[in-house]
């Protein structure tokens, strides 16, 4: 047996290792140890996920938590401005133009940049997107008038999408405006900002956590209910985390994006897009026109976007001292469902207020990469649940409040395994006080 062993011995290449019965490489660290060396790592991730959340998880809930209310912003709105929406059933008489011309009787001083439809009616709006009268397009009347940027919605409005930082919304805090010397920011931005890479960083380092490994992964998605409250809440956090981790990334990128560009332009040098430096309402100069012509009407306007854009004409905005061309938002064939009060659209088209020939129409899908019209027209829209109807939003609710949820559970494994830590130190110490007789 010996020599039959030694001869078989020898018969191994130099070259090749000499494995165990079981083929692993002796030379290879044992699986415990493999383990024990990946522990540090782990740990780290633990406490970056942990601290993070501790120290600015409540900013992150109430960011969370007031955009899943925003998700119905325009029901909301809706349902608070009833009058507003005011509509005799009858057959629509009265155009935009003609509705721009009754609100500047009915307030001379009111100071119109843009018109446009929503829920039936036909709005009339100030520049600073503040205010709006509403005309009804069957009787030409004038419903009245909404303020856009102040009561309850306001005020969230201005929680989720300034931090506090808007000053035309109620509930400003003027401190939030001013800039941050190292960064070039402001407050709010710089908060804004930070949230959203918190969110993503938080994703990350949470999905690393859960992993169990690839035998085990079906333990992550299961929940203990009768194993005692650390482990109900333990796995609950666990399968909330992991199920909610493709939209906790999708709002978190897009939120720093919104506040930091660079991190628009690093999604898309990683997806292989091509990075945009200018915004579209600053791509179009009127040309001067060889010979006078006669002005472009609103109604001339809305024709013209019409007919390069196929689609619903969402608002028009007027030309001023500083723009002399309209610029038209259209919801074209991209366009995600009109949730919001006054969706913007997404495609652009811009005129000329003195020759209706000169017309540029301003679509990330045109002559720009797959990646560019995938962020434009679905990752970003998805951040607002734009592209989906009322009922599918309901999805968006619930995951939006995902964080709320995780915050809970965590907070609650958190004071049990620390109440639990203070119950076995306070046995400890009465045995040590309390020795018994041997």
């Amino acid at each position: 047996m010996t020599s039959l062993a030694s001869s078989e011995a020898s018969a191994v290449p130099d070259d090749e290792p000499t494995r165990s019965p079981a083929g692993r490489d002796p030379k290879s660290p044992p699986r415990a140890a493999r383990r024990r060396n990946r522990r540090p790592i782990r740990r780290a991730t633990i406490v970056v996920h942990r601290w993070s959340a501790l120290v600015l998880g409540s900013l992150l809930v109430l960011q969370c938590t007031s955009g899943a209310i925003l998700l119905y912003h325009g029901e909301l709105f809706r349902m608070s401005h009833r009058s507003f929406y005011q509509q005799t059933a009858s057959t629509p008489v009265v155009t935009t133009e003609q509705a721009v011309d009754i609100v500047r009787a009915a307030d001379p001083d009111f100071d119109i940049g843009w018109v446009g439809s929503d829920g039936g009616v036909i709005a009339v709006g100030d520049r600073g997107f503040s205010t709006a009268y509403s005309v009804d397009p069957g009787t030409g009347r004038v419903n009245g008038e909404a303020g856009l940027t102040d009561g309850a919605l306001g005020w969230l409005v201005n929680l989720h999408d300034c931090a506090l930082g808007c000053p035309r919304y109620v509930g400003t805090l003027s401190a939030l405006n001013e800039h941050v010397p190292v960064f070039g920011v402001t407050w709010a931005h710089l908060i804004l900002g930070t949230l959203g890479l918190l969110l993503v960083l938080l994703a990350v380092s949470g999905a690393v956590v859960w992993w169990p490994s690839l035998k085990r992964w079906r333990h992550g998605f299961r929940v203990r209910t009768k194993k005692g409250r650390f482990a109900r809440d333990r796995d609950l956090h666990n399968v909330i985390g992991i199920v909610s981790v493709p939209f906790l990334l999708m709002w978190g990128i897009t939120g720093a994006a919104f506040e930091f560009p660079a991190v628009e332009q690093a999604w898309l040098a990683l997806t292989g897009g091509k990075t945009v430096t200018a915004m579209p309402e600053d791509t179009f100069t009127p040309r001067s026109a060889a010979s006078p012509r006669a002005p472009v009407s609103i109604g001339d306007a809305s024709a013209i976007a019409q007919q390069q854009v196929q689609g619903r004409l969402a608002y028009l905005m007027l030309p001023s001292e500083n723009a002399d061309y309209y610029r038209a938002a259209m919801a074209g064939r991209y366009s995600p469902h009109d949730n919001r009060a006054f969706y913007s659209g997404d495609v652009y088209v811009y005129i000329n207020a003195a020759d209706g020939s000169d017309v540029k129409v301003v679509d990330s899908s045109h002559d720009r990469p797959l990646a560019n019209t995938f962020y434009d027209k679905v990752f970003q829209p998805a951040h607002f649940g734009w592209m989906v109807n009322g009922w599918w939003r309901i999805l968006w609710l619930l995951l939006g409040l995902t964080p709320l949820a995780l915050a809970v559970t965590g907070l609650s494994t958190w004071l049990t395994k620390n109440r639990t830590k203070r119950n076995a130190r306070r046995v400890r110490t009465t045995s040590a006080a309390d020795p018994v007789d041997r």
